[in-house]
């Protein structure tokens, strides 16, 4: 009776530490997200005007009727995560925090997610290590408290992993074929799922079946059902391959982009295959033993991805999960998910958010390496338990000081200006192009009508990969060298453009970053 008690006792208090990681990890992805990072990157700012279009007009910024892949700058963006935006603009707004809020709650789900896959797969010692090592890990942290559409990639794969797994245990085959479904959305996710999910699923598909876990009936069916979700995107690959016209349905539109972008983001179509698959590999192994790519809102030196030191028990576990491959449950599918993300290090330019789908096979292995060495004494516990809390602690600290603003891709304290210009009635708008794609922010902070920006807009070049917005409506963009007192004519520039300018004439107004330029007199 006395070691029942002990028991029960035993697992309240494990389950009331799972909660409490649980809690600690939803908390560092969840607070303060629309305000931090402190900027906000040109792609989530497009994925969410995106979203505030389709909600509003149905149609992107292009254009396009519920479109499946977006044109975006020309040479595409993937929608999921604009889709997914839709309900939270409706709720708080189009802002930071409805672009960011989506990922953030993917985020908080891949934890309970990634902490039930590895209780079924292994225990739940190893299952509690995975979830407090995923919820301080700087990686998933970064990832998930920005709106950065391919980053949905590796969480709906975790995600639809669990479910197979969960389907073919318990015996439910609803929730196996749904498992499908969400491999299926993965293509809608980020163009290396293209590779991926053959590359993956083939070969999980065929162990199954020489396991006997399902009949060649079954698989058959899973892979109809990834074709089907699927099948849009494999139509858009095709009229982008072979330069057909884009499909435009009442319902749906099947794009024709300016550039073929996956073909930019990968090297398989390249002449120069072999040398670039080489480099791009060698480049890929270069950053994964860093943990760092030089981008700052991927990862955070000297922490990394998943903290520097973290990798000698990527080694250690990687070693073990091969040598006690018997006892891990389904441990193939990390396998074959950490075989596959290596063969596409050589079609990918090495990047972090570019090989996110490796990031899991690594933590898994990671956490399995971290098992190994702490099972043989409370004091390796105790002083790996130390290890990490202070360099999580370290680096949310490091995170908290970091200034998005400094980054090349994001832009900060334009909110204020720009609404101010907008305000001003009968002028015409002079925006810097110092600004990187200046053109979208001003379209996320007005809110702008998007027909209206279809009927207007003018490009420099509408034929290339990144097309450059030269004006639309009111607004202009253009590098400022010379500047018209006119009083029609109103400036939005940076603080530091204005030493070499004459301002004489015009009224200054001073915003953090920026100052608006408004002529007083006429030519």
């Amino acid at each position: 009776m006395n070691i029942e008690i002990l028991k029960k006792y035993k697992d309240k208090i494990f389950i009331a530490i799972v909660i409490l990681i649980c809690i600690i990890g939803f908390l560092v992805r969840l607070i303060g997200t629309g305000e931090k990072p402190n900027a906000l990157n040109v792609d989530e700012t497009s994925a969410g005007y995106e979203a505030f279009s389709i909600l509003n007009y149905g149609i992107d910024r292009n254009g396009n009727k519920l479109p499946v892949f977006l044109v975006a700058w020309g040479s595409g963006q993937n929608a999921l995560l604009s889709y997914l935006i839709i309900p939270f603009i409706k709720i708080v707004g189009l802002s930071a925090l409805a672009i960011r809020l989506p990922m953030a709650i993917l985020g908080c789900i891949s934890l309970v997610v990634f902490y039930c896959l590895l209780k079924r797969i292994t225990n739940r010692k190893i299952a509690l290590i995975g979830l407090a090592f995923l919820a301080i890990c700087p990686w998933h942290i970064m990832k998930s408290r920005w709106g950065l559409e391919s980053n949905l990639f590796p969480d709906i794969v975790l995600l639809a992993i669990f479910l197979l797994v969960k389907g073919l245990q318990d015996n439910k085959r609803w929730i196996y074929y749904i498992s499908f479904v969400f491999f299926g959305l993965t293509a809608y996710a980020y163009g290396t799922s293209y590779f991926f999910l053959p590359l993956f699923l083939i070969p999980v598909l065929i162990i199954l079946v020489k396991r006997k876990d399902i009949n060649v009936k079954k698989a058959i069916l899973s892979l109809i059902i990834v074709g089907i979700i699927s099948l849009p995107i494999i139509i858009f690959v095709i009229i982008n391959t072979f330069d057909l016209p884009q499909i435009n349905l009442p319902f749906m539109t099947i794009p024709r982009m300016t550039v073929n972008r996956y073909e930019e983001v990968t090297s398989i179509f390249s002449s120069e295959f072999l040398s670039k698959s080489i480099n791009n590999f060698t480049g890929s192994l270069n950053v994964l033993i860093k943990q760092v790519d030089g981008l700052g809102w991927n990862s955070i030196y000297p922490y990394g991805t998943i903290y520097i030191f973290s990798t000698i028990f990527t080694i250690i576990g990687i070693v073990f999960a091969i040598k006690n491959r018997k006892d891990i449950k389904y441990g193939f599918l990390f396998g074959t998910w950490g075989i596959v993300s290596i063969v596409l290090t050589f079609i990918c330019e090495p990047n972090i958010n570019r090989l996110n789908i490796l990031m899991f096979p690594m933590i898994f292995y990671t956490v399995i390496g971290i098992y190994e060495v702490i099972k043989h004494g409370k004091v390796l516990i105790i002083l790996v338990s130390i290890l990490y809390a202070v360099s999580f602690g370290m680096f949310i600290n490091a995170y908290i000081k970091e200034d998005a603003g400094n980054y090349w891709t994001f832009e900060k304290g334009l909110e204020q200006p720009i609404e101010y210009v907008d305000s001003l009635e009968d002028k015409q708008i002079y925006v810097t192009n110092k600004i990187k794609e200046p053109y979208i922010y001003v379209l996320f902070y007005t809110e702008y009508n998007t027909e209206d920006f279809v009927n207007t807009v003018e490009y420099r070049d509408p034929t290339v990969a990144f097309r450059e917005v030269i004006s639309f409506g009111k607004y202009h963009f253009q590098e400022i060298k010379d500047i018209d007192a006119s009083e029609e004519n109103v400036y939005l520039i940076e603080k530091s453009e204005l030493e070499n300018l004459d301002t004489t004439n015009f009224k200054i107004t001073e915003f953090d970053g920026y100052v608006v330029l408004e002529g007083e007199k006429a030519e």
